[in-house]
């Protein structure tokens, strides 16, 4: 899974900017923590099967 930081910095005028609702800003984070929290509970899930000798490495 590529770093979303991790492309290259593009620059872009102030017209190409949208400015969000203070609702819109609260759903995309909502959506990016469910996420994190997603690939949390997937690593938390293979440490767990790591440890119980499962996953032939």
């Amino acid at each position: 899974m590529p770093h979303k930081h991790s492309e290259k910095v593009r620059y872009h005028s102030e017209d190409q900017i949208q400015t969000l609702s203070l609702e819109e800003i609260q759903t995309k984070l909502q959506a990016e923590i469910e996420q994190h929290q997603l690939q949390v509970m997937i690593l938390q899930q293979q440490l767990i099967a790591i440890k119980r000798g499962d996953i032939n490495g």
